[in-house]
């Protein structure tokens, strides 16, 4: 009896121990990269079991999208952790995805529905072994100095790295980071530092990212993987720790304070996911979504902190800051052109600095000058169909042909104010539907007795148009009420609220937004009756090029009044367009200024050899001044000297940069040429109209 009770306990305790020997994170073989100082390998907190499956029973039961966690899942979900934390694919070596694929690939979805956070940690502790002995080593070669690296053989780099292959060994990582820093030695060469510079420059930049990594707790590697766990259901759905709970908050509430930018850790960069209408960089026409920061000082001749692999918000820290004070950032552009220095003065954005902006447009028509009203709208805050019909107010009684309502970069707001903002130019009818997980639909629209303003309308857009913006734009269209000018829009047609969790909070997708028509925004967005070129590239930026985007679809139409009288005169209103700008030297300038962007962000290699670079630099530097003198030639404007004259100049913004600026300026000399064109084709509308009506009356 006593031999079987020894036996029974000594089983026992070794179920026990293999109880917890599953629990914990298994060792990370050292795969031939050397030393990890530093590493310490994490474990679950005990509270983050009972998390997970909070998580996981929320987005069941309460997310749009209803997924089944089975192998397909789970192998979708891998990948997005893996590329979540190694999305340049430099960190992990090929044996390291092999082992972890071998164990996880099939097995998430057990884990997630059992609570377990083995994978999570057993993978990013793979991830932080791996990259303190690649940071190691990157400090020890760039300490031997910066003339020891060669930047004059004709290799290349490949900068888009998302489909390349793992690394085979170590070597060949030590191969393709020594390629990584030649590119990053060559880019601070190009900004004319000098070697003892690129060295600290560099050094501070790997310290960055070896400090992170040697203080990083439970909660970073949960989090990073219950991001890929929600971002596997769409691109918005996120998990907020407690502490990341707090961030958004701040952020919610107080965004409005510093230089009016979100931003988002992206492969170790801080990169700008979205600017605040009215804020200094807003303001500045120098920054756009995409942009990378690399690198903050302070006032005008602080000196610059290398920001590249720092936490996000130790970043956010050094950008914030007192209104009035001054922040440099050093920035490199998405499109890989020259890395640029942006000054910009500390403040905190009013409403008014959001609020909506008219201005007066005028044009020769036929030997007289017509007037057209312009309406900007930054985005949908409290109040905005009050200060909307307020400037139409204004506009109606400087006896103006028509009004374009401009609705570029409006990433949305208020649903409320944006169903307002419809009935001011329509009569009482359904403007937007909303279906929720459960699959039943809402319709929502404005009631009134009539329209305030009905007569002639166009509504710009372009890439950066989201959300409310993109139903207001879609039910004016589908309406047959007005034009619609631009680019296609983002295509965020989905519905976010925020739940509660024992600790933290999640952010999930509850509902979608469908046109009147029944088509859904999301995905698609809206398309325009007359297209721009895009500033912007819509394979980057937009609902269709985030991973895992809900798909568009259709439900069944709602009953609405429609005039096809508008869409039977496009075809007429385009070649108009056509012909006018084929001549617009202002319209021509911006289209190639845009094709010569878009040439340098679809490059996917980049030279290692120095003078090569510089050789290309200077090449694009030259097209620029080139396409800046033939549009100042064609206005009869003196050409520029130089190109430093040029860069100087609001010529030498980007496209979007001049956007950005015009928008957020109320002086009549920031129009651009988008703007004015759009005038004219608004015109070209009235006219057509006119024409029409005199044929029915000799009829």
């Amino acid at each position: 009896m006593r031999k079987l009770a020894l036996t029974l306990v000594t089983t026992l305790a070794l179920f026990a121990q293999a109880g917890c020997a599953s629990d914990t994170p298994e060792a990370v073989p050292d795969a031939g990269g050397g030393k990890a100082d530093g590493y310490q390998p994490l474990e679950p907190e005990d509270n983050q079991d009972e998390i997970d499956r909070e998580i996981v029973e929320q987005l069941q039961e309460n997310h749009y999208n209803k997924v089944t966690l089975d192998d397909d899942f789970s192998e979708k979900f891998f990948n997005a952790y893996i590329d979540e934390l190694d999305g340049t694919r430099g960190v992990f070596l090929e044996s390291d995805i092999e082992r972890l694929r071998d164990k996880y690939e099939h097995a998430l979805d057990d884990e997630l529905k059992e609570g377990e956070t083995r994978a999570a940690f057993d993978i990013y502790n793979t991830y932080q072994k791996r990259r303190i002995q690649i940071d190691q080593w990157a400090l020890a070669r760039i300490k031997q100095g910066i003339d020891s690296f060669n930047i004059t053989d004709d290799e290349s780099f490949d900068v888009d790295r998302e489909e390349a292959p793992w690394p085979e060994d170590a070597a060949a990582r030590r191969a393709l980071w020594t390629q990584q820093i030649e590119n990053q030695i060559i880019n601070l060469k190009l900004d004319d530092l000098d070697d003892a510079e690129i060295q600290k420059r560099l050094t501070q930049r790997y310290s960055n990212e070896l400090k992170q990594l040697r203080q990083a707790e439970p909660v970073d590697a949960f989090s990073a993987y219950m991001d890929a766990y929600t971002h596997s259901y769409d691109p918005h759905t996120d998990y907020f720790s407690p502490r990341r709970s707090e961030d958004f908050n701040i952020d919610m509430n107080l965004q409005l304070q510093g230089i009016g930018a979100e931003l988002r850790s992206k492969n170790g960069y801080a990169e700008l996911v979205r600017l605040i209408p009215g804020g200094p960089a807003a303001k500045s026409g120098k920054l756009k979504p995409t942009d990378r920061i690399t690198a903050v000082a302070q006032g005008e001749d602080g000196e610059f902190v290398d920001v590249v692999g720092m936490r996000l918000d130790e970043t956010v820290q050094l950008i914030r800051g007192e209104k009035g004070s001054t922040v440099r950032l050093q920035v490199s552009p998405a499109d890989n052109s020259q890395t640029k220095t942006v000054t910009l003065e500390r403040d905190k954005i009013e409403l008014k600095d959001q609020a909506a902006r008219k201005q007066i447009i005028e044009l020769e028509r036929d030997g007289e000058t017509v007037k057209v009203g312009l309406i900007a709208l930054p985005s949908f805050y409290n109040g905005t169909a009050e200060d909307v019909k307020k400037l139409l107010r204004e506009l109606k009684q400087a006896d103006v042909a028509g009004v374009v309502l401009d609705l570029r970069n409006n990433g949305g707001g208020a649903l409320g104010e944006a169903m307002k903002l419809t009935g001011l130019f329509m009569k009482s009818a359904p403007a937007v539907q909303i279906r929720d997980a459960e699959g039943e639909t809402q319709v929502l629209g404005d009631r009134n007795s009539g329209p305030f303003y009905d007569g002639p309308l166009a509504v710009m857009v372009n890439r950066l148009s989201a959300s409310a913006s993109e139903i207001v734009a879609g039910a004016l269209q589908d309406y047959g009420r007005a034009l619609v000018l631009g680019t296609r829009t983002f295509g965020k047609g989905t519905v976010q609220t925020l739940l509660p969790l024992s600790e933290g909070q999640i952010k999930l997708t509850q509902a979608k937004f469908y046109r009147v028509t029944g088509e859904s925004t999301q995905d698609r967005g809206v398309t325009p009756d007359i297209s721009f070129p895009a500033t912007v590239d819509p394979e980057k930026i937009g609902e269709s090029a985030l991973p895992n985007a809900l798909p568009w679809d259709r439900i069944e139409p709602t009953v609405y009044p429609k005039s096809n009288q508008l869409k039977g005169m496009i075809d007429t209103l385009e070649r108009q367009h056509e012909a006018r700008v084929a001549d617009a030297a202002d319209y021509q300038y911006r289209v190639n200024r845009i094709e010569l962007a878009r040439e340098q962000s679809q490059r996917t290699e980049v030279s290692l050899n120095l003078a090569e670079r510089r050789a290309e630099q200077e090449a694009i530097k030259q097209r620029s001044l080139e396409l800046a003198n033939a549009q100042r030639e064609a206005k009869g404007k003196p050409p520029f000297e130089n190109y430093e004259a040029f860069e100087e100049s609001e010529e030498g913004e980007s496209p979007q940069e001049q956007e950005l600026r015009a928008q957020n300026a109320g002086s009549e000399d920031e129009i651009d040429a988008y703007q004015i064109e759009s005038a004219q084709i608004l015109l070209d509308m009235v006219e057509n109209f006119a024409a029409e009506a005199e044929d029915q009356d000799a009829a």
